[in-house]
């Protein structure tokens, strides 16, 4: 699934440039600016749904705030499919989402005091990243070899199934014939040669749905990921991220948003890669 990230009003390089834009910064290279306390604003918005004190530093309305989570929970599920080679539906991708919601709301990590240097500032994050959803490769392997079983079983039990029912030859004990009479009453009073009765019709084949075992391999691999929640599994080292925060003459904050992807990727980690 090869989907494009979606970055909103609310990522840090917009949001920063509107925190700083008007500001009555001082002269003397904004030293006492609190870049880390806006940082570590956004990522509590960003991570953990938790606005209040985004919306406090910024002004920004409570819609742009939820944005950032969002954007965030998007892009991580896009980046979880792309690690695994998944393709899931929109209800499974919705499902998915949700997981990474309640994943990013374990996220750990300390946002350092920024330091004040010539182009900017320059902000340490350490992060203990999340590492239930890394490492998946052949367990999903396993799963997706389950579910190709599991369907052809069901497919091939389907397809075995009679299509007339009982007695296979569409003729029902106990039915009645057009006249009203029981064709299995003895008394029935036929002079030389009981008539043969007129053969039930046969019921149009109606086979039931066949098992996709692919959206069988995708529900497998949501309900492993749905467990992974009740006991996430945090790496063993830290990560430190380092974030490059350029300042224009005019006070505004930008940032390369690349810096923001590594840190994303590293709080919530994906495929083989372990964290470095």
């Amino acid at each position: 699934m090869r989907v494009r990230k979606k970055w909103t009003a609310g990522v840090l390089a917009v949001v920063l440039a509107v925190v700083c834009a008007g500001c009555a910064l001082p002269d003397a290279g904004f030293g006492d600016y609190d870049v880390s306390g806006y940082i570590e604003a956004l990522l509590d918005s960003s991570y953990h749904n938790a606005h209040d004190r985004f919306i406090a530093v910024t002004g920004t309305s409570e819609e742009i705030s939820q944005q950032n989570h969002t954007s965030t929970v998007e892009n991580a599920a896009v980046n979880f499919c792309n690690a695994y080679g998944l393709s899931p539906n929109e209800e499974q991708l919705a499902r998915l989402k949700d997981i990474m919601s309640r994943a990013f709301d374990q996220a750990k990590y300390t946002v350092k005091e920024e330091q004040k240097i010539e182009t900017g500032y320059y902000i340490e994050v350490e992060v203990t990243p999340i590492g239930s959803f890394a490492g998946l490769t052949e367990t999903f392997s396993g799963l997706r070899t389950q579910a190709m079983d599991e369907a052809s079983a069901a497919n091939a039990a389907q397809s075995s199934q009679g299509v007339l029912g009982e007695g296979q030859d569409g003729f029902v004990p106990g039915e009645e014939n057009q006249d009203g009479e029981d064709w299995d009453n003895e008394d029935w009073d036929g002079e030389e040669a009981e008539p043969t009765p007129t053969p039930a019709p046969t019921p149009a084949s109606t086979p039931g749905v066949k098992v996709d075992p692919y959206q069988l391999y995708m529900e497998k691999v949501l309900e492993y990921c749905q467990g992974q929640l009740s006991s996430i599994r945090y790496q063993e080292q830290n990560v430190t991220i380092a974030l490059d925060i350029r300042q224009t003459p005019t006070g505004e904050l930008q940032i390369d948003l690349n810096q923001v992807d590594a840190l994303d990727k590293t709080m919530l980690m994906f495929g083989e890669t372990a964290a470095g």
